[in-house]
């Protein structure tokens, strides 16, 4: 027979039970707002009556003990939580690949109405009216001008590309690396310390891991990579998990540690071949320094592709997004084979010296660089008018066959090649300067719209993911509001428990024995 007393055991068990899921209920709806809180849980378990020695006791039935509060645990979906920050890293990608393609944008949408395209068309026009009175020192003037306005309008669109390079990297450098990721992981390496303090010494850190999963969530936006955990036996019934995060490269498998429990690896960047790489500085692990190719998605990623997208222009490894690199290489060729087309119709005999652009710095002709030669700056004349060779007999000519070429040429077909001066170097594009420009325009439209079309998917998609893990890991203030008034009845039966048991006891004590008497 069980003893009458432990039955008081039982009862006090069922209220401190009914007790811990009221008060982790009441934790629950107190920090529904709480920015990354995991919905708690009581974990209870039935304390059994077997044991060894009642192998032998006499056959008969048996009950158990009443219930344990054996944890307070947070209710999370590890495949969600691998599933969210993957699809975090694609989000933020496009999110910043579409802001840094906003920006330029901004600059090359000019092109066609009050920009580049206009003062060409502008120049073309000149061009006919000098054509008209090839003599006149007024309308050689005012050609040039023209002229010149074009040089100036690119390099207006090389440096505001320049800069929007430089911001890119200022922000990669300053925000995303040494503000974001290396303080991130070094703070995910400082709880995780905190956190096996806490669990050596038995205590449930729960707040503790939830301000590592906000760590673990904001790191994911940055950069692929995962999550995994290594059991640690400290003593006989202690297990600590022990958590490791790497970066992943999801096509070749390769894994670089970044926290490994209090260790923590820092990024840095470097200048190599004109291009921005990124680099790890090791506490721990084995990996090369330069892990920019293991970038494969996140902000970081972003950023990587608009500072050194190369587009058509990149040869062997280079990144071949259309970035910063891209556009403005797309005008430097502009501009080089716009040079050279106008000074190879003017020095049509290649006399040297009657070139009409020219470098600032004496290098090959960009969009950075180009400007009025010197000489057609001293003399406004000096566009060749007429390709006939001077005779003893017409020392002047002046005919305007040259000008009528060059406005020829400028309107019709050419071949925009990587390199102008070599007629074998790889053609770019085929066709008119104002289809070219307008081509560069609608690419940069078209890189807009196609960018603004991923980060739309991928950020429908993270929301789904994000609403599916709030579904497990939230705090619903009606399904709390449930859980209070079931537990506030568990508690209620628990405490009638203990009445009928002291009234039982009562019985047995004051009532038994007494009858007859």
């Amino acid at each position: 027979m069980r003893p009458t007393f432990l039955a008081f055991q039982t009862a006090s068990r069922a209220l401190a039970a009914s007790k811990a899921h009221i008060d982790i209920t009441g934790n629950n709806i107190a920090n529904v707002n709480t920015e990354g809180f995991t919905r708690q849980r009581v974990d209870l378990s039935s304390i059994s009556s077997s044991s060894y020695t009642q192998r032998y006791a006499v056959p008969g039935a048996t009950m158990g003990y009443g219930v344990e509060v054996s944890g307070i645990t947070q209710t999370r979906d590890p495949f969600l939580d691998s599933r969210f920050r993957t699809q975090n890293a694609e989000a933020a990608q496009y999110d910043t690949i579409l802001k840094g393609l906003n920006d330029l944008e901004g600059i090359f949408d000019e092109i066609e109405n009050a920009g580049l395209q206009s003062e060409m068309s502008n120049f073309i026009n000149q061009l006919q009216i000098l054509s008209q009175s090839p003599t006149s020192a007024d309308f050689a003037l005012v050609a040039r001008t023209a002229a010149q306005k074009v040089t100036q309008i690119l390099n207006i669109y090389s440096h505001q590309t320049e800069q929007v390079r430089e911001q890119q990297i200022f922000d990669l450098e300053n925000v995303v690396i040494d503000n974001d990721f290396n303080t991130t992981v070094k703070g995910i390496a400082s709880l995780n310390q905190q956190i096996r303090e806490e669990v050596t010494h038995g205590n449930v850190p729960n707040e503790l891991y939830d301000k590592r999963n906000l760590l673990i969530d904001k790191l994911s936006a940055l950069a692929p990579i995962r999550v995994t955990t290594q059991p640690e036996k400290i003593s006989e019934g202690l297990t600590i998990e022990n958590l490791n995060i790497s970066l992943v490269d999801p096509t070749s498998g390769t894994t670089i540690g970044l926290v490994q429990n209090g260790l923590y690896n820092t990024l840095t960047t470097a200048e190599k071949d004109g291009e921005l790489r990124i680099q790890i500085n090791q506490s721990f692990g084995d990996a090369p320094k330069d892990i920019t190719a293991y970038i494969t998605s996140g902000t970081i990623k972003g950023h990587l592709d608009l500072i050194n997208g190369r587009g058509a222009y990149a040869t062997g490894a280079q990144n071949t997004f259309r970035g910063t690199l891209y556009y403005k290489s797309a005008m430097d060729t502009f501009a080089g084979n716009f040079a050279q087309l106008m000074n190879t119709i003017n020095d049509p005999h290649s006399a040297g010296n009657l070139e009409l652009f020219e470098s600032n710095d004496g290098s090959p002709i960009t969009s950075g660089n180009i400007r009025i030669s010197q000489a057609w700056m001293d003399d406004p004349n000096h566009i060749t008018t007429t390709d006939v060779i001077p005779t003893p007999e017409n020392p002047t000519p002046g005919g305007a066959d040259n000008i009528l070429q060059m406005i020829a040429a400028l309107n019709g077909k050419m071949d925009f090649r990587m390199d102008p001066k070599n007629p074998l170097s790889p053609v770019l594009f085929s066709g008119t300067t104002g289809e070219y420009l307008s081509g560069l325009s609608g690419e940069l439209a078209l890189d807009v719209e196609l960018n603004t079309n991923f980060s739309d998917t991928a950020n429908n998609v993270l929301y789904t993911l994000s609403t599916s893990r709030d579904a497990i890991s939230g705090v619903s203030l009606d399904e709390e509001g449930i859980n209070l008034m079931a537990y506030q009845k568990s508690y209620n039966a628990a405490a009638r428990y203990f009445t009928v048991l002291d009234e039982a006891v009562d019985k047995i004590i004051n009532g038994m024995g007494i009858v007859g008497r």
